[in-house]
């Protein structure tokens, strides 16, 4: 059994949309499971097929505790905070970042959508993907898919693979977009892109994994934006899965009387937390 790889480092504008949308994390010594030298392309195939349906099937719902820290180039790594986070396959993502004294950002994505509440601040916003140009298409579904890594080549880009060292990379179009997922010979993702016909776009990287109710689940992940100039690192821990959605767990409320900030104010508002967050490291 070899030992999991550790931890690295979508955008800023995808990553404060994962605070503008995507985020989340698990533990230090998780392991990919043991695994056979020189599977053919056939085997790899099917252990890929096998652990995608299992996560599939479980991921009706999860839900799980997390610890979010963020690294910007010139800058170094952002506090860690702990977090709250549930996914529900297509599209929706719930991060409930913590402070010392309580929520620090409730955020939520659904499909192009996505809400986020500050409370210290009073403040929060609605937002649409398409309409607000938050860099990303469709938040809510990046967010899941990279949390649960979601990823489903179509037979034809098995075909076409290419075989890198130990990894076979395969690359497909889907809705316009370009993807691409390295697949290790334990039939898990090692990393996956997605890119949309503008150039922007996002990589994952699943540096460990570990069993969560019988299924190999993302334990390390790292979001980061094509250019690595951002990158949000999620350690996820005590995964549970729910046979059934419940939509009311992905809902944020903005309290009346809230601020309600528009894009740029977000952008501007959390741009001040991070100063504050960079202040209390140093």
């Amino acid at each position: 059994m070899r030992a999991a790889r550790r931890a690295g480092g979508p955008r800023r504008a995808c990553a404060l949309a994962a605070a503008l949308g995507l985020a989340a994390l698990l533990g230090a010594c998780a392991r990919r499971p043991a695994v056979v030298p020189g599977l053919t392309r056939g085997q790899r195939i099917e252990r890929f097929a096998a652990a995608l349906a299992q996560r599939q099937a479980k991921s009706a719902m999860a839900e799980a505790e997390a610890v979010v820290w963020a690294r910007r180039t010139g800058a170094g790594a952002l506090p860690a905070l702990q977090a709250t986070l549930a996914l529900a396959r297509p599209d929706r993502f719930r991060l409930r970042a913590q402070s010392l004294f309580g929520t620090a950002l409730d955020l939520a994505a659904r499909g192009d959508s996505l809400t986020a509440y500050v409370p210290s601040q009073r403040a929060g916003a609605a937002l649409d993907a398409t309409r607000d140009s938050l860099g990303v298409r469709s938040p809510g579904t990046l967010a899941c898919r990279a949390l649960s890594a979601d990823w489903r080549p179509p037979d034809g880009a098995w075909e076409r693979a290419e075989r890198r060292d130990s990894l076979i990379e395969l690359r497909w179009q889907e809705a316009g977009d370009s993807l691409a997922v390295a697949v290790g010979v334990d039939g898990l993702p090692e990393w996956a892109t997605l890119t949309d016909p503008e150039g922007r776009g996002a990589r994952v990287r699943y540096e460990a994994w570990r069993f969560a109710d019988g299924v190999m689940w993302p334990a390390l992940v790292v979001l980061e934006d094509r250019a690595r100039s951002f990158a949000i690192t999620c350690r996820i821990e005590r995964v549970r899965f729910r046979p059934q959605r419940d939509d009311g767990r992905f809902a944020v409320r903005i309290p009346g009387g809230a601020r309600r900030l528009g894009r740029a104010e977000l952008r501007r508002l959390l741009a001040r937390l991070e100063e504050r967050w960079d202040a209390r490291a140093r």
